[in-house]
């Protein structure tokens, strides 16, 4: 063996040697002990190192006969003399594993003046420690992991919380959440209503939720615990689990809905220190629960109540205005208290009870529509589907798949079967907008279909019948289109069993007020704002102007206004500037220019953003498609009118 030289030995590529790890020089042949240092020494009975001369490595450390290896154990001072490299592994020999400590094994070649290696330094450590501070960095790193997790879910329903415009869709998406988060729960809200004197019951949740809520309020009411839980709602000072545990029994809580083996929790909620409701969690052992899930849920609901709030004071304030309104209108979102819109409800109460196909006809934005879904809504069909097919959004080839579907492979592109519009409207209603601009070869077919209620898809043979209510609206005067020869007069007279025809606002110009306060309460809830009421100088301006898009311009005017005004008044400065240049150049162009001049501006307004100028109009990006290539307007382009910039 050579003798062993500093400058041979192979520099330590692991970590620093401590003084209480236990080292060991070994020669790799014999596996015999050749030095070892104080602390492995004294681990052992042996007093001094020369004791230990010319004894194995495998003897003293697991008193073995054989080396390690020859029984099929790893050996790592082995591994580091065939190979020449220093070599790091967790214990590998059952004792070692079996101390109960966790220790790391290091190898280390000692190259002689030969250049093979002649000794193996063998380092035992004990890391114990050092692998539970790993595990709990790892235990930390991973809680915190969750909790960034947890925040950013957190922050993601916030948001969305801020997204729903009524209450019953915040309700349910808040439902919808709870029972995801403690499974088995029966999640209800008791609200307070706007003066906080009773609870409020949600009519426009979903079945289920609607059920919970009555059962709660009706155990109340029949066991006269209502006002008493009311009273004490308004005393609870801290946003926590309450409920029938405990000492809580004196709450004025519905007893009768608790199990004798179970309890009865709810989660205050609270809007500047004060009690708005509860979200009642049923009976059940929420012990069960882990406590972040419900701290987590504590959290939402905290978050969530100030917009609870606005939308349930929002809502009283629009259905104590509506609720007149609807005595004088009759249909919930058609506005209107003038006679010929009198004379339009006496119609749709007639024809609801009708299947006969109702043909309305009226210019742009005069809500047909509306008028058309509000005779969906009070006919037979109501749970069945409403189909809308806007017949001026496609070409005449695309408008028959559209309505009709088509079979796989019935033209280029046609990968699969579609059923269309009819088929989609079965045990329901289809209603066909812009019915005067749908093509002569297009009509043959829908004359055939409203004949006998049977139609075959585009490419195919087989005949489907269905059980479907037709409207159909335009703005076009079919009985002119007739004598141009332009609409089939059959069609025509199939279309018109009924017809009913919307007066534009100019011709009930009575109805602007009534309409402008309903928009006002509608877009104050969309904004989040309380504006009161209009200056007299911006009614007159309203009042003033013929509103060639009807209905549906005058509520983009109010929407345009609501987003301006800061205040809680709307002033004649925040309308439309259209509104100002009409009122002092005196007379209007044409209807279709104004149209024309009113969608070039919104479209500039927006950049030509196709999308955001159809929100603001209100309208369909079909429809807008079809307006712009009516009137040709390209990007390029100008207004084409007085009004244009």
């Amino acid at each position: 063996m050579s003798k062993i030289s500093p400058q041979k030995t192979a520099p330590l590529s692991f970590k620093k040697v401590s003084i209480t790890d236990r080292l060991m020089v070994i020669d790799p042949l014999s596996y015999t002990i050749v030095q070892v240092n104080h602390h492995f020494l004294s681990a052992t009975v042996f007093s001094n190192a020369a004791e230990l001369s010319g004894r194995t490595c495998y003897e003293i450390l697991f008193g073995r006969s054989v080396p390690c290896h020859k029984e099929g154990i790893f050996c790592p001072v082995r591994k580091t003399y065939e190979t020449g490299q220093p070599f790091l592994c967790d214990p590998v020999h059952p004792k070692l594993m079996e101390s109960g400590k966790v220790k790391q094994i290091a190898t280390y070649p000692i190259i002689g003046n030969s250049g093979k290696v002649d000794l193996v330094v063998r380092i035992e450590r004990d890391v114990t420690e050092k692998k539970n501070l790993e595990q709990a960095l790892a235990l930390r790193s991973e809680e915190l992991l969750r909790t960034r997790s947890r925040l950013e879910e957190l922050f993601d329903l916030s948001r969305e919380v801020g997204t729903k415009a009524t209450l019953s869709e915040l309700v349910q998406f808040l439902v919808d959440i709870t029972i995801k988060l403690l499974p088995g729960c029966e999640p209800a809200f008791l609200l307070l209503n706007s003066t906080r004197e009773q609870f409020l019951r949600l009519d426009n949740c979903g079945p289920k939720q609607i059920e919970k809520q009555l059962r709660l309020l009706d155990g109340m009411e029949l066991n006269a615990l209502g006002s008493g839980l009311v009273h004490q709602a308004k005393t609870f000072k801290a946003m926590d689990l309450i409920g029938l545990v405990d000492n809580c029994r004196s709450l004025a809580l519905p007893q009768i809905m608790v199990d004798s083996d179970s309890t009865w929790a709810a989660i205050p909620l609270f809007v500047r220190r004060q009690c708005i409701g509860l979200l009642s969690l049923g009976p059940g052992h929420f012990d069960r629960y882990p406590p972040e899930d419900l701290r987590f849920l504590k959290i939402l609901c905290g978050q969530a109540s100030g917009h609870l709030r606005n939308l349930v004071v929002h809502e009283a304030e629009a259905k104590n205005f509506t609720s007149q309104a609807v005595q004088r209108s009759g249909y919930g979102d058609i506005i209107g208290r003038s006679k010929r819109m009198q004379e339009i409800y006496d119609l749709i109460d007639l024809v609801s009870s009708s299947d006969a196909t109702v043909l309305i006809t009226g210019e742009n934005g005069t809500g047909k529509e509306l008028v058309a879904n509000a005779i969906h809504d009070q006919s037979h069909r109501r749970k069945g589907p409403f189909v809308v097919a806007n017949c001026s959004a496609y070409s005449p080839t695309l408008l028959e798949s559209e309505i009709f579907g088509h079979e796989k492979g019935a033209f280029t592109g046609a990968s699969h079967q579609k059923k269309g519009r009819i088929e989609r409207a079965h045990g329901g209603t289809l209603f066909l907008d812009e019915i005067g601009e749908i093509a002569p070869s297009v009509q043959i077919f829908l004359l055939r279909f409203l004949q006998d209620h049977c139609f075959e898809r585009v490419g195919g043979e087989k005949v489907v019948a269905v059980d479907v209510r037709v409207l159909a609206a335009t703005n076009r005067d079919l009985d002119k289109e007739v004598q141009a020869g332009r609409f089939r007069d059959d069609l025509f007279y199939r279309l018109n069993v009924i017809g009913i025809h919307l007066p534009n606002l100019r011709e009930r110009k009575e109805d602007i007020p009534l309409l402008v306060h309903h928009f006002l309460a509608k877009h104050n809830l969309k904004e989040h704002k309380s504006i009161q009421e209009f200056s007299s100088g911006a009614m007159q301006c309203l009042m003033d102007h013929d509103w060639p898009g009807n209905v549906r311009q005058l509520e983009n005017a109010v929407s345009h206004a609501v987003v301006l005004s800061q205040g809680e008044l709307i002033r004649r400065k925040h309308l439309p500037k259209f509104l100002w240049e009409i009122g002092s150049n005196g007379s209007l162009t044409s209807l279709s220019e104004s149209e024309r001049s009113l969608i070039f501006k919104v479209l500039q307004k927006s950049n030509w953003n196709k999308h955001d100028a159809a929100r603001r109009l209100n309208i369909s990006r079909s429809t807008l498609y079809s307006k712009m290539r009516r009137y040709a307007l390209v990007e390029d382009s100008n207004g084409g009118s007085p009004d244009a910039p």
